[in-house]
């Protein structure tokens, strides 16, 4: 039988479809203009029902098996659940049975479903609401290492008690990345609470320690267990300063170890990420057993030998088959056998339609399912799916611009290189809508994810992300894309030239050869209106004190009185005041399209190799020099979309995308803007123009691959999709 947990679920989720079924056949009774959108939606609604039938078979399955088990009778609240239950099933087939043979009487469609839908709430509500009304998720923790009895905990109350007082001082991915036993954490949380205002009571001591214990403890062997809580403070500690590549491939003896550890806690003493007593000793006992050069040995040696023999080193959890197999309950035969039987007969509904009647006309044959007009699609994800991030914290940059700072999941690496952004999607009004932002964080620390979006006042997005978005918040983002990169191999001499928000993706570069500890000589020229408007002020002033081979210079273009430094906009005299060697440097440009288009212009004029400039310009056009518009596109043209097998006229200026999505032709799209290659479709026939290629690789444009989402028709085109 089902737990209460997976019951209470399925219970929402046939609500749920319900509440979207309503939806969906009001919104195509209110379409009665426009005919293609209104079968789109009488075709996503029929679908629907019969997931709808399907939950309700299951439902009722286990609903009267349970009441089999009842001894003595049943309570007044299931034989009213059974009573609703006993209503809905007549209600239901009459729905289905006149919208498949009896046309002549869909006028009671409507009041039919609407009644079936709101039996359905009460039917859940009277046994969903009181479980979630009482549910907590309670778990006895273990505090024997501290001298404490065990303890009870809820743990969704212990969580938000630790995420409000533990953040209140620094980021909760300190916590994230660390391991330690009771007795550590107890430690931990009671050098927390002796800090002035750290509003820890003693209370709340105790559930914070009882919680960490829990979640956050070393697993294994007490040996195992030792080596894992060091290992986390190697990460912590090392990783404050340079990248852990310095420390997991350097193997040295034992007395090596000592002494580099020791000049790194003379080095952090005083500051606020400081050795606390006797972590030196873990992580140099850590060290001294896993990177010396006999252990590096050993290990290479064992995966030599394991490769020659043609197995694997990961090791498995070997489990202990019985003797017997247990036979399969009787229970679960039937429930396996019923549950087939459902979903076989929603496939025979779904795949046999009744035939149409003689007189009917083609114009009111309902088409196959299609996605509804303008539908957003995301890119084919990764292994593991889009990424779920969580928003961790808030920083403040300017009154219009804000660092989000997103935690990304245990198990799922970004791998993403300095200069590239991520796509997210957000749900406004119902409808899904995608946006691409640059990373700012490095890609050195890959615990975490930031962006920082600036607020337009005509953009949803950025004005909800400046104003409404709350830590605790989660987001889809795909990703990372983009070829806007910095490339420690081949750029050794480098120019950031960025305006506004345009300073985003330099960041990430910056902190990424701010932890690697990269010799590369940077000069950032950023532009802006006015003091308040420069972005990451402090951060880049602490970066000119620190990374010795890094210039930065500012040009306001509306300054102060008092202002001393270059004022006005980008020009040549700038450039040739803050730059030596222009021609020889490596220039990475980012800002609105007019900047960009300027300094470019100026760089070439400067003797710059146009394969010198990279340039990060979302949502921007080329030149029209660069981009002619042919007379063939003045006009509407034909595109075929030749696995569709479907052919129409789009309007001038259209793109191909939007054309696509129009009539129902499926391509998968991201960021729309030409930068991530989502998109891509081979053209079969014609010529396309495209806004920008930055999206295609070499081996994508030499097959003949155009971006649709900023292609134009020159002429009748044919397009593989």
């Amino acid at each position: 039988m089902l737990n209460s947990s997976a019951s209470l679920w399925l219970g929402v989720t046939f609500v749920v479809i319900g509440a979207i079924n309503v939806w969906l056949i009001l919104q195509a009774s209110a379409r009665v203009r426009d005919a293609k959108a209104s079968t789109r939606l009488i075709a996503a609604h029929r679908i629907g029902g019969y997931l709808f039938i399907a939950l309700f078979c299951v439902m009722g399955y286990f609903m009267v098996a349970r009441l089999g088990d009842v001894a003595g009778g049943a309570p007044p609240s299931t034989m009213i659940h059974l009573t609703l239950a006993m209503v809905l099933s007549p209600l239901l087939f009459v729905k289905v049975l006149v919208a498949r043979y009896y046309k002549t009487y869909y006028s009671f469609l409507m009041p039919i479903g609407l009644v079936i839908f709101v039996l359905s709430f009460v039917l859940i509500g009277i046994t969903a609401g009181p479980f979630l009304a009482r549910h907590v998720r309670m778990q006895t923790v273990s505090l024997e290492a501290i001298d404490l009895p065990p303890a009870a905990l809820d743990i969704n109350m212990a969580a938000t008690t630790m995420e409000r007082r533990c953040s209140k001082c620094h980021n909760l991915d300190r916590i994230a990345g660390a391991r330690k036993d009771a007795r550590g954490w107890l430690a931990t949380v009671n050098r927390m609470r002796a800090l002035p205002d750290s509003g820890i009571s003693e209370e709340d001591s105790r559930i914070i320690v009882s919680y960490l214990a829990s979640q956050m403890a070393p697993k294994g062997s007490v040996a195992a267990a030792s080596l894992e809580v060091a290992r986390a403070l190697v990460d912590q500690r090392c990783g404050r300063c340079h990248s852990l590549d310095r420390v997991y491939k350097t193997a040295e003896t034992p007395e090596e170890w000592r002494a580099t550890v020791t000049r790194m806690v003379s080095y952090a003493a005083g500051s606020s990420g400081a050795f606390q007593p006797g972590e030196d000793r873990q992580i140099i006992a850590y060290l001294s057993a896993t990177q010396t050069p006999d252990a590096v040995n050993q290990r290479k040696a064992q995966v030599a030998a394991a490769s020659s023999a043609g197995r694997s080193m990961v090791t498995r959890q070997a489990f202990s088959a019985p003797d017997q197999p247990a036979p399969r309950s009787q229970d679960d035969i039937k429930v396996i056998a019923f549950i087939s039987f459902v979903c076989l007969g929603m496939l025979t509904l779904i795949i046999r339609r009744p035939a149409r009647a003689p007189l009917a006309s083609a114009k009111s044959d309902i088409p196959a399912v299609q996605d509804p007009v303008g539908a957003i699609r995301t890119t084919n994800p990764p292994p593991g799916g889009p990424l779920i991030l969580r928003l961790a914290s808030i920083t403040r940059q300017t009154p219009d611009a804000k660092t989000l700072r997103f935690i990304v999941p245990d198990g799922r690496k970004l791998n993403a290189r300095p200069g590239q952004f991520l796509t997210f999607s957000f749900l406004f009004d119902g409808k899904k809508v995608a946006r691409s932002y640059s990373i700012c964080s490095s890609p050195a620390r890959s615990g975490y994810v930031e962006i920082t979006p600036k607020r337009v006042s005509q953009g949803c997005v950025s004005v909800f992300l400046n104003e409404r978005a709350t830590v605790g918040m989660t987001v889809e983002a795909n990703g990372p894309f983009g070829h806007f990169c910095f490339d420690e191999s081949k750029h050794q001499n480098v120019v950031l030239l960025a305006a506004g928000s345009g300073i985003t993706p330099m960041m990430a570069m910056l902190r990424y050869m701010d932890d690697l500890c990269l010799e590369t000589t940077v000069t950032l020229l950023y532009c802006v209106r006015t003091s308040n408007d420069i972005i990451f002020h402090g951060e880049l002033e602490e970066l000119r004190a620190r990374l010795k081979n890094f210039q930065y210079h500012l040009l306001l273009s509306q300054p102060h009185a008092e202002w001393p430094g270059p004022r006005g906009h980008v020009s040549r005299e700038f450039m040739e005041n803050t730059l030596k060697e222009i021609a020889l440097q490596d220039f990475f440009l980012c800002g609105p399209p007019p900047f960009m288009e300027a300094s470019r212009v100026l760089l070439i004029g400067l003797g710059v190799k146009p394969e010198r400039i990279r340039q990060e310009s979302f949502g921007s056009s080329a030149p029209k020099s660069a981009q002619p518009v042919s007379a063939a596109a003045e006009t509407d043209v034909v595109v075929e979309f030749a696995r569709s097998g479907k052919a129409y006229a789009i309007r001038s200026g259209q793109t191909l995308l939007e054309a696509a999505e129009e009539h129902g032709v499926g391509i998968s799209s991201s960021c729309r803007q030409g930068q991530c290659g989502t998109c891509k479709t081979k053209l079969l026939a014609g010529n396309v123009r495209m806004d920008t290629q930055e999206g295609l690789d070499p081996d994508s444009r030499a097959q003949g691959f155009v971006l649709t989402c900023v292609g134009h028709a020159d002429g009748a085109v044919k397009l593989d999709a």
